[in-house]
């Protein structure tokens, strides 16, 4: 056993500095310290709180850290006086934790779920090419309305709580709204939890549909969503979307707009996995299956979907022949169906992954190392090779995707921010990138 661990940690060393030497890594391409929003200038929506006499909106109430700043230190939005707001909206700034991030042409998605109070709105945009990379305000993606809470429509059309999104080769995204509001202690479900499919041509939801009861165990939570789709037919698509707390996995047909769960016990946590110490803490989290990513479409027409748990360093792998016939799918036995691919070794806990298709490099969010891992999936995976690691700017990588030829990581420190307290003088959330050429530059995963 011993000579095993030592044998993983020389190879992972010695990638490290290979890569800390001789790679590019990533590069910031935006900071924030807080998270604030483009407001309508017409005064339609503004952040609901006290004002002074030149009209600064300051964001109050109750918070995980409203002992940090004087209320003349906080951030604030100016209104001119002479806006009527109609709608007010909760915002308190110290709440706003991005989650996930995604790329599409010219816009760069940024996700923040309602995990505690005062999140004006939970899917939006920024531009990629903007001048301005420092505390560029989000823009609530594709409008405001949609994304307000409590709803406005009277209908119940509004989008309540995204963790992360998927953009697929038919330009459109998907998403899994968790309709639930969480605060310190206590989650609400507001509404059932449902897909929801976005033009993102039109910026027009095209595809809603709710996700049956018969799909769900009291313990779910839905925080990734995985497409698998070919551009010559869109209609026939895929989607995967783990369930890390009730340990399935959950399978969507959007020709047949039918869910199936998938039950197996390698979705569950690894009990001796569950530690982690990130951020100055130590804590226990107990995350099971957490990300599925797809490879290219082998000759049979399917894939391999990879997946994993959060609380666990172990890596699996299925067919998607499988997963997309329910009947094979959710058979009480799956024999060899699922098989182990290996163990990516200590303090390797993975959050997100993503592949890069064309040539099967996957990346991985470690987060108990403050770095992103790449894995050539044709190589063992003790060949895992570290891209960047920054103790300091790199702490808990919640989200990496590739898109075209480059992969995006955002970095939002969140164990701090649920442990302890962020300080909003420093920054606290960033997206990094690269091509995935220099990215993976004298790594292991270098083709």
């Amino acid at each position: 056993m011993y000579p095993i661990q030592v044998c993983l940690f020389s190879i992972v060393l010695f990638s490290y500095i290979l890569v800390e030497v001789w790679s590019v890594g990533l590069t910031e391409d935006f900071t924030w310290t807080t998270i604030n929003y483009t407001w309508p200038e017409n005064g339609s929506i503004a952040a609901r709180s006290g004002g002074d006499e030149n009209g600064n909106f300051f964001f109050n109430g109750p918070t995980n850290a409203d002992s940090y700043l004087s209320t003349t230190q906080r951030p604030t939005v100016s209104t001119p006086k002479s806006l009527v707001t109609k709608i007010p909206v909760d915002y308190q700034y110290v709440n706003n934790i991005p989650m996930g991030a995604n790329v599409w042409k010219d816009k760069l998605f940024v996700t923040v779920p309602r995990r505690r109070s005062g999140i004006p709105s939970t899917l939006n945009y920024v531009p990629l090419n903007s001048p301005v990379k420092h505390n560029l305000p989000l823009i609530p993606y594709p409008n405001w309305n949609i994304n307000l809470f409590p709803d406005t429509s009277g209908k119940g059309d509004n989008i309540v709580s995204v963790y992360r999104i998927a953009i697929d080769e038919c330009d459109r995204m998907w998403l899994v709204d968790t309709g639930v509001i969480e605060t310190l202690g206590n989650a609400t479900k507001v509404k059932q939890p449902q897909l929801i499919l976005i033009n993102l041509l039109t910026d027009e939801i095209i595809h809603r549909v709710t996700v049956p009861e018969s799909v769900l165990t009291p313990r779910t939570v839905f925080t990734s969503v995985t497409v698998d789709v070919s551009k010559r037919s869109c209609n026939d698509a895929f989607a995967y979307f783990p369930d890390l707390a009730g340990y399935g996995l959950i399978v969507f047909s959007l020709e047949l707009n039918r869910f199936w769960r998938v039950k197996h016990n390698y979705f569950y946590l690894e009990s001796t996995e569950g530690d982690f110490s990130i951020g100055g803490y130590n804590f226990q989290w107990t995350d099971g299956i957490f990300s599925v990513e797809v490879t290219e479409e082998k000759p049979d027409g399917f894939r391999d979907l990879f997946f994993h748990a959060m609380a666990g360093t172990h890596k699996f792998k299925v067919s998607t022949k499988i997963l997309r016939n329910e009947t094979l799918a959710t058979r009480s036995y799956h024999g060899n169906d699922i098989t182990i691919v290996g163990n990516k070794g200590k303090k390797f806990q993975t959050s997100m992954a993503d592949m890069y298709k064309p040539s099967g490099i996957l990346f991985l969010n470690l987060v108990n190392q403050n770095a992103l891992g790449c894995w050539n999936t044709q190589k063992n995976l003790n060949t895992i090779s570290i891209v960047h690691k920054d103790d300091a700017k790199m702490i808990y990588p919640s989200d990496v995707k590739v898109s075209g030829d480059r992969v995006y990581v955002l970095t939002n420190r969140m164990p701090i921010f649920i442990y302890g307290k962020l300080n909003y003088d420093d920054v606290n959330f960033r997206i990094w990138s690269n091509t995935v050429k220099d990215a993976i530059k004298d790594t292991n995963c270098e083709i």
